[in-house]
């Protein structure tokens, strides 16, 4: 029993001018919309990557910071991608510096992996700034 609804509503014949539910698994163009999307989505979860690095900054005022960290997602570009990556180093000589900053294009290795390389200054905090320069984990993808 349909309380409050025509059941002729639900069995006119496909009108492209009719929105269509989105799992009506016979649509005229094949795999119903939102399963398209969500394997193009799929696709694209696939298609990105992330990188791990580590290092420490250059000594500076008499000290230096650890900078551990993964990578944002990987951002196409002409030159391919690169990543965005950003945090705080230890807090170390009573203080700590936020960077943020992007990696340079991958740098194709002979096994097959990748690496990408940054160099950049922290922000300033306790009156200086540490430089950050190396490369990210290597990744095969």
């Amino acid at each position: 029993m349909y309380h409050g609804i025509s059941p002729m509503l639900f069995s006119v014949p496909y009108s492209k001018n009719l929105m269509q539910h989105p799992y009506n698994l016979n649509h005229p163009e094949g795999t119903p919309q939102n399963v398209q999307r969500e394997q193009q989505d799929q696709k694209k979860e696939d298609d990105r990557h992330t990188h791990a690095y580590f290092g420490t900054t250059t000594c500076e005022d008499g000290h230096a910071h650890l900078h551990p960290g993964v990578s944002g997602p990987a951002i196409e570009s002409k030159d391919g991608h690169f990543h965005r990556i950003y945090g705080n180093t230890t807090f170390n000589d009573e203080h700590y510096h936020w960077y943020e900053a992007h990696t340079g294009p991958p740098i194709q290795l002979p096994d097959g992996s990748h690496v990408h390389y940054t160099e950049f200054q922290t922000k300033e905090s306790n009156g200086h700034v540490h430089t950050i320069k190396g490369f990210t984990a290597a990744l095969k993808c």
